[in-house]
Formats: C-alpha cells, sequence, structure tokens
C-alpha cells in the first residue's frame, strides 16, 4: 500500500515501478483496491456567456477528460470495466459523458441563442440535487470524478456561490 498517495514521487511498499506513475494513478489505484477513495466534487453555478467563452472553456474540458481517461484506465485490473467517454453525435447538442457502469456524468454546452450559451454538468449520482444549472468548477474536476466513479466510498459535492470560494 501507498505510505501516502498524494505525495510525489509516491514511496510504495509493494512496487518500485510506482515512480513512473502520476499521483492521480496512484489515487486511482487506491480507490480501486481498498485504500483512499475520498474525492470532491466542486461545481459552481451555471451563467449564460457568449457563446465562444462557453465552448473554450467545454473543450478544455473535453480535452483533459481524455488524458484523465486514458490515466484512470491504466489503473484499473485486467477485466475491469473501463471508464467511457461519450460524444453526443447527430443531435446538434455539444456534450460528453463520462460512464462507469451506472454512474455518469454529462458535460455540455446549452446554446440559448446565436451569441450566448452555457456549460452545464447533469448527474443523477453526482449532482447537488434540485433544478440548479451547474458546471465541473475546474479541470481538476475530472480527476476527481474519475475517482467518484470507480471509487465505493461516495464523494462529497460541493457547489461554490461565487468565484471568491
Amino acid at each position: 500500500m501507498i505510505r501516502d498517495p498524494h505525495l510525489y514521487p509516491p514511496i510504495a511498499n509493494e512496487s518500485v515501478h510506482d515512480v513512473v506513475l502520476t499521483p492521480f494513478m496512484v489515487r486511482v489505484r487506491e480507490a480501486t483496491t481498498g485504500g483512499d477513495s475520498t474525492a470532491t466534487l466542486v461545481f459552481r453555478r451555471s451563467r449564460p456567456e457568449k457563446i465562444a467563452v462557453a465552448l473554450w472553456e467545454w473543450f478544455g474540458l473535453r480535452i483533459k477528460a481524455e488524458h484523465v481517461i486514458a490515466e484512470a484506465n491504466s489503473m484499473l485490473t485486467a477485466g475491469a470495466d473501463p471508464i467511457i467517454l461519450e460524444d453526443e453525435c447527430g443531435t446538434g447538442h455539444l456534450s460528453f459523458t463520462l460512464r462507469w457502469r451506472d454512474r455518469s456524468v454529462t458535460v455540455g454546452v446549452d446554446q440559448d441563442d446565436m451569441h450566448s450559451g452555457q456549460i452545464v454538468a447533469e448527474s443523477d449520482q453526482f449532482g447537488p440535487g434540485g433544478n440548479a444549472e451547474i458546471l465541473p468548477n475546474d479541470e481538476d474536476f475530472l480527476e476527481e470524478l474519475a475517482i467518484s466513479l470507480v471509487a465505493i466510498t461516495p464523494p462529497t459535492i460541493r457547489v461554490k456561490e461565487d468565484d471568491n470560494e
């Protein structure tokens, strides 16, 4: 087991190869092998903005999602269900879903008109509840989400009310 999974480079009792792993990869391994699986999903309120700004932020999240899922899936045991990244297609709606078994989160862009839109995240399992329009607080959200998808322990969910929190 890892003495401190957030320490880099990781110090392992089991493998000298852990130095080639990112701290996130070590966290995934810990979460899937009965170790520390605590995660915090931080959302913020979604607000309409210029469509170009919303798309730019969404593409940043989508690109980071590919990276995170590749690292997370590399740490799952042989034969385990992988985390799947699905793009919505054929609907005219720009969104992607991260899915593991029956758990998922969808991040999309809702376009209000030709000039404005907003990023929204939707999940039956990992949302704060209610009808609040929320989005991931930042790209670090995706690592926390990957841990939350495969972990036994449910994540802590927090919604930032403003940018000063």
